[in-house]
């Protein structure tokens, strides 16, 4: 992998071009004999904030099967035809040789040793990955019932029931990926004290005492990273932290529940309410009990977490207005979106079903999208969106973040 830093204009979502500044570009080449690991080399650039050019090497098709690969985690793609510009959107891929070239090996060194709590949605898709991927080692799954039938096969041994026991088997990390909050919190706590390093899927456990788990992590020596509690796939913790390193954060306007956004779609296509939820359960995106979603609870989990890191607020989620979105709900009419939004100056937040008409960073996000922009102090706006739900998309996340720690540990 090679990284270039080339002065490019940086269009906003909503079409409105930013000033041109210094904004680096990846240039990968990527072997597509397996997709799923050159989209995520993608997606770990993207998220860091950069353009990526990737040259898909493996024959004619390879560019398309990295382009599927990336749809499927919400990556949005380009492929330019031959003289047009490589840069016009945050990845182009181009066709590269057939054989990519090779590259010398690493010595391998000792797998990191994974703990996961949880093993549905997200938990059952990071371990498929963790077992095919011989850097890493699963030395234990957390579960409610070890003899329920699972859609991921694992090997004997691993199913436990017992918080206390997952911890024993000293893992270097603790992916955390329950839905409960009381329990996940819980757990994070204890792996930290331990210097267990701690990946986490769950908004309402890290967004309930975000400075505290933060503070704690730091006087342990250890790593707590969730960039998958807010956004699924979508990188919109790295980009509220690419805004701050600019400047002061202003406000935060963001669509941060897939569900609420999947039935909004839906239902302004034509659909009832009814009909909407029950196609979000049917994908995958709504849970059976949705009130979390519908409430507006789920989003305001995930703004209190933009808010510590845009400017370090303590934002309880609590104190933040929530409107309720149901079969009797008056929807304006056009494109309507449930939106979440901070005012830094002045702590206000809420979260709201409103019309975004003109507004195409919202008006267009299909289905499970979530869309982020923040706007510092001078004016810049910093966007982002992507799937913000599904097993694929936020198991990218969980995957970046482990792949992270394993980079910091050499």
């Amino acid at each position: 992998m090679t990284a270039l830093s080339l002065p490019v204009s940086h269009p906003a979502a909503d079409g409105v071009s930013s000033p041109v500044v210094d904004e680096p570009v990846a240039l990968l080449q990527l072997d597509l004999a397996d997709p799923a690991e050159a989209a995520s080399a993608v997606y770990r650039e993207v998220r860091r904030g950069r353009r990526v050019v990737a040259v898909a090497c493996g024959g004619a098709e390879a560019p398309d099967r990295l382009a599927r690969a990336l749809d499927l985690i919400g990556v949005e793609t380009a492929l330019p035809a031959p003289g047009e510009s490589l840069l016009g959107r945050s990845v182009a891929i181009v066709a590269g040789p057939r054989t990519a070239p090779t590259r010398p090996r690493q010595p391998p060194g000792r797998p990191l040793r994974v703990a996961l709590a949880g093993c549905g949605v997200v938990g059952g898709g990071t371990a498929a990955r963790l077992l095919a991927d011989p850097r890493f080692e699963l030395v234990g799954v957390l579960v409610r019932s070890p003899d329920k039938a699972r859609d991921v096969a694992l090997p004997s041994g691993l199913l436990l029931a017992d918080p206390g026991a997952l911890l024993a088997r000293e893992p270097d990390v603790l992916v955390e990926a329950i839905s409960e909050a009381s329990t996940g919190l819980a757990l994070i706590r204890a792996a930290l004290a331990r210097g267990i390093d701690v990946v986490s899927a769950n908004k309402q456990a890290v967004g309930g005492d975000l400075p505290a788990l933060t503070a704690r992590a730091t006087a342990a020596g250890r790593r707590l990273l969730y960039s998958a509690s807010v956004g699924g796939g979508a990188p919109l913790i790295e980009t509220v932290r690419r805004a701050r390193a600019h400047g002061p954060v202003v406000s935060i306007e963001a669509v941060l529940n897939g569900t609420c956004n999947f039935i909004l779609h839906r239902w302004a296509e034509g659909d009832g309410f009814n009909a909407a939820l029950e196609g979000a359960r049917a994908a995958g995106f709504a849970e059976e009990d949705p009130s979390a979603d519908l409430t507006g609870l789920d989003a305001a989990a995930k703004l209190t977490i933009l808010a510590h890191e845009a400017a370090d607020l303590r934002l309880p989620v609590d104190t933040v207005p929530r409107e309720t979105l149901s079969a009797e709900t008056a929807l304006p009419v056009g494109r309507v979106r449930q939106i979440a939004r901070l005012d830094v100056g002045r702590s206000g937040a809420k979260v709201a079903i409103e019309p975004v008409d003109g507004d195409a960073l919202f008006a267009g996000l299909a289905d499970e999208g979530n869309a982020l922009r923040v706007t510092t102090a001078d004016g810049r706006t910093f966007t982002a969106r992507g799937r913000g739900a599904g097993r694929a998309a936020t198991v990218e996340a969980v995957w970046a973040d482990l792949t992270d720690l394993l980079a910091d540990r050499g």
